[in-house]
């Protein structure tokens, strides 16, 4: 029977009738003793009264050491079929975790957990409401809670409900990110108070069977500040008391729960005390497991420990009855005896984590052989996906090294503080390392620290380059670790702006990686050698594409390093979007089946970014926001995010998001000291001042930007770095600086013949055309337009296409030309309208009405960029020949045109090209 707790139990109700909507749900949240778990089998039963799926776990202290009991417990009853329709690599996953089959070579357990647990849980949601439900939440185990934190707070729309009841106090990672993020909004907390002395009176009298006193209620309810479990133990003492002929005046009320728990633990026999130590710190005691474990064990032992309600047995299965109750008795223990007991239970569990667990807590000093064990149940937690639980055992394993093994202790540690990083630990990762690496002498072992210490600082460049540095001094002669080192070097020494150093590491990885005859080195390091080829600013090694394009991707790599996305990588960043966007797509679709987070969130990242250049706004946003979905605690995804959501500010015209967005960037940027968003966001903010009428300010930002990428190894090259070089030309040129602005020019001409890149040769065309106009030379600007312009449907990007088709405009008007300034100017506004470019919409449109040319009455109604559509149809081009040539989507130049017919009053597309060389023929 359930006493007080009617307005919890309603809100639990509701919760459960909403979850059809859900995702709904709360965390129930109180002192040990005040009924949590009451409330909670509650709602269960409420649960299932209305045909709920239940997934519930109620994990005990001893179970919190144990990978994915949790997540054991949840997934016990699943349909069949629900894990074996998943994608293999996460089918894999799931099943080693839950302990129903080994990760294949080449899988990464942990990467692709998470996913598979989410697709499982929508699969189930979609054929009803659900219930998931976790009791004492703070036991829950490390790996459960990692990966339950993952998955609850990526829920939208699915049909589930969330229930957590846990005691007060710091929470931990589930509770903490599911108050932050639980639906997109976090998630309600539902304190549970101290009974009323009334309600009190009723429970103690339910469990007693008699009538309690109003003084004797009083001091228990003064003692106990309402807490039932408090009281109730208090209850018990004063009832045991009694029958044993003393008077209750003389009880001596406890003065805290645990006091009250140890006195009603005195009264039981003392020949349960071994069972009950094992029923204590075993993650699922049985009577068998007390059989094996304990000599001469009875069941009789237990009687009086059952009969006072301490223990209950269900089947074969026994648990205390309230965890106070078995923390209480494991405290009392000598700690002899628990020692002892631990040895016991390691010599017969039989699972392999849970056996080393219990041999180090029976350890009583460092000892080979169990550190030996320790250390492979590390391995076997890993390739579970528990990096967790491999922490700790291989910190336990060290605490167990002999002193006169330091280097495996030392290795140990390592390999801990690597899983520690793993898991989300940070902070206690890096101590470690950098405790570690202190007491090191030079040499391989310092190396792998000082590697793995960088890969941690990773957001702070500069000094992931100085322990990676250190790390090849202290390599020696091991090539198979140098090439590793260099490999990183690569990527972090670019980072960090140091791209002459990049390539030099890249090409020393490749030349060693050859000498070692390892495929999967030298497609890394190939990989490294083509994109910091074109980062330089060369054209892309052909000889060596082909050589990458040839290499089968591995799966002992990680998705964004494997050979197709360097590939991938390399053609983007030299500006071939069409040939680098199919094999990004697939790389992202590997990251995601594989689990691989990291991976998956960077080329998310740049598929945003290559697609908002292309062109296709409601696309790029997609790629945004799965980003975000995929970003976790990553600091550096942060900053990739603010980046581009100053760039679709800017390029959509809202200048005051794209400078706060841009600024608060770069404050993050100049801390972390990364020199490429560092980069990218002085870039922007230039951008912002050039269109906001500030020359002067724009070239001081740019001028020295070009100095430090010039200096760092940068060529102009590519999507991010050549408007640079045009933006500051347009500075000076509107500052008057029109003789520097054309020594600048030509440096951006040059580049752009060394990078083979027609997007640079656009830029480099319309400079020219705007200094040529700056001089006076209206004609000769109108032809390098054109020039440009001819490079720009080659390079297939519609924001610079259309700014080019602004600038042309407005010389024609200049020159008087008011018919082909009218044209350009609506094909600009044609392209620039779908992708809500505001600001160049303006711009181009305040051009328009400064030529004072009057449209033909049926066009009067239609956009510019369906008036631009009609007249490509009048000049005999294909739908799909319209769309690529104004960058929109076949579906837009269909609606265009529809709108376009309409207008006009005809049906074909020969009607519609009568009808406009009938509107546009004199006197019409």
């Amino acid at each position: 029977m359930l006493f007080g707790r009617s307005t919890e139990c309603g809100h639990l109700e509701a919760l459960l009738d909403a979850a059809a909507s859900g995702p709904v749900g709360c965390i129930l949240e109180g002192t040990p003793g005040i009924g949590k778990s009451t409330v909670w089998r509650a709602c269960l039963d409420a649960a299932r009264v209305r045909g709920l799926r239940v997934l519930e776990t109620a994990p005990s202290e001893p179970e919190s050491v144990l990978a994915f009991s949790g997540l054991s417990d949840l997934f016990e009853r699943l349909p069949d079929g629900v894990i074996d329709a998943l994608p293999e690599v996460q089918a894999h996953g799931l099943k080693a975790a839950l302990f129903q089959g080994e990760v294949p070579e080449g899988v990464q357990a942990g990467q692709t957990l998470p996913r598979a647990v989410l697709s499982v849980l929508r699969e189930l949601a979609a054929t009803g409401p659900i219930l998931l439900a976790i009791d004492d939440e703070q036991w829950l185990d490390p790996a459960s809670a990692r990966v339950l934190a993952f998955v609850l707070c990526r829920l939208r729309h699915e049909s589930i409900a969330v229930v957590l009841a846990r005691r007060s106090g710091p929470r931990g990672t589930l509770a903490f990110e599911l108050d932050r993020r639980f639906g997109g909004r976090g998630m309600e907390t539902v304190p549970l108070e101290p009974l009323p002395m009334r309600t009190l009176k009723l429970l103690l009298e339910e469990r007693l069977k008699r009538t309690i006193t109003r003084p004797v209620l009083r001091r228990i309810y003064q003692a106990s500040g309402g807490n039932p479990l408090y009281a109730l133990a208090i209850a018990l003492e004063l009832e045991t008391r009694h029958s044993s002929g003393d008077r209750a005046g003389e009880l001596p009320v406890p003065r805290t729960l645990s006091d009250a728990i140890e006195l009603r633990l005195e009264h039981l026999d003392p020949r349960a005390n071994a069972a009950m130590l094992a029923i204590a710190v075993l993650s699922h005691p049985t009577l068998a497991m007390l059989q094996a474990a304990i000599p001469d064990f009875a069941l009789s032992d237990l009687e009086s420990a059952e009969r006072a309600g301490v223990i209950e047995i269900l089947g074969g299965r026994v648990r205390f009855t309230h965890p106070l109750l078995a923390s209480t008795h494991y405290g009392q223990m000598p700690v002899s005896r628990r020692r002892e007991l631990h040895r016991r239970l390691a010599m017969v569990l039989d699972d392999q984590e849970e056996r080393a667990q219990h041999s180090a807590l029976g350890a009583e000093a460092p000892n080979r052989a169990i550190a030996d064990a320790l250390e492979s149940a590390a391995a076997v937690a890993a390739r579970r996906g528990a990096p967790e639980s491999a922490a700790r055992l291989l910190e336990d394993a060290a605490r167990l090294t002999p002193i006169d093994q330091e280097a495996a202790r030392s290795e140990r540690m390592i390999a801990a503080a690597v899983h520690r990083f793993s898991s989300g630990e940070v902070s206690r990762a890096r101590e470690t390392l950098e405790d570690e690496m202190h007491d090191l002498e030079s040499g391989p072992l310092r190396a792998r620290a000082q590697i793995e210490l960088a890969l941690i600082r990773s957001d702070e460049p500069m000094a992931a380059v100085e322990l990676l540095e250190g790390a090849l001094a202290d390599a020696g002669d091991d090539d198979a670790l140098r090439v590793e080192i260099q490999f990183e070097l690569t990527a972090v020494a670019a980072e960090a702006g140091r791209l002459g150093g990049a390539r030099a590491h890249a090409e020393s990885a490749l030349e060693v990686a050859e000498r070692l005859r390892d495929p999967e080195l030298v497609a890394k390091a190939l990989g490294g050698v083509v994109v910091t080829h074109v980062a330089t600013g060369e054209r892309i090694p052909h000889d060596l594409m082909a050589r990458l394009s040839e290499m089968p991707d591995s799966t002992a790599t990680g998705v964004y390093h494997q050979a197709s996305t360097s590939g991938a990588m390399a053609l983007y960043w030299a500006g071939d979007i069409d040939r680098a966007r199919p094999l990004l797509e697939r790389a992202v679709q590997r990251a995601l089946t594989r689990g691989e987070e990291w991976d998956q969130l960077g080329l998310l990242l740049v598929l945003a970014q290559l697609e908002w250049e292309a062109g296709n706004p409601e696309l790029a946003e997609q790629h945004r926001h799965e980003a975000e979905e995929a970003l976790g605690e990553y600091e550096e995804g942060l900053l990739w995010l603010v980046t581009l959501d100053a760039r679709f500010a800017l390029d959509r015209g809202d200048v005051a998001t794209a400078r706060t967005k841009a600024e608060q960037g770069l404050a993050q940027a100049e801390q972390k000291r990364t020199f490429q968003h560092r980069g990218r966001l002085i870039q922007l903010l230039a951008s912002l001042e050039l269109l906001s009428g500030q020359p002067e300010r724009a070239h001081n930002r740019l001028e020295q930007l070009r100095k430090d990428l010039l200096a760092n190894g940068y060529g102009p090259a590519g999507l991010t770095r050549s408007a640079v070089w045009s933006d500051d030309i347009e500075a000076l040129i509107a500052m008057g600086g029109l003789d520097e602005a054309e020594k600048l020019l030509a440096e951006l001409r040059d580049r752009a013949r060394a990078a083979e890149s027609s997007h640079m040769r656009a830029l480099a065309a319309r400079c020219e055309g705007v200094l040529l106009a700056a001089r006076g030379d209206l004609a000769a600007a109108i032809e390098a337009m054109d020039r440009a312009l001819a490079e720009h449907s080659r390079s297939r990007r519609p924001f610079e296409h259309g700014r080019t088709l602004v600038e042309k405009g407005s010389i024609e008007r200049r020159a008087k030309h008011k018919a082909a300034a009218k044209q350009t100017l609506e094909e600009a506004l044609a392209m620039f309208e779908p992708l809500g470019a505001q600001l160049w919409v303006s711009r181009a449109r305040d051009e328009l009405s400064r030529i004072g040319l009057r449209q033909s009455r049926a066009a009067e109604g239609l956009t510019p960029a369906q008036r631009r559509v009609g007249e490509l149809v009048a000049e005999g081009l294909t739908n799909p020949e319209i769309a690529r040539q104004l960058h929109m989507s076949l579906r837009t130049v269909e609606s265009h045109l529809s709108r376009v017919y309409r207008e006009h009053g005809v049906s074909s597309r020969s009607q519609l090209v009568a009808a406009l060389v009938a509107s546009s023929s004199p006197g019409a």
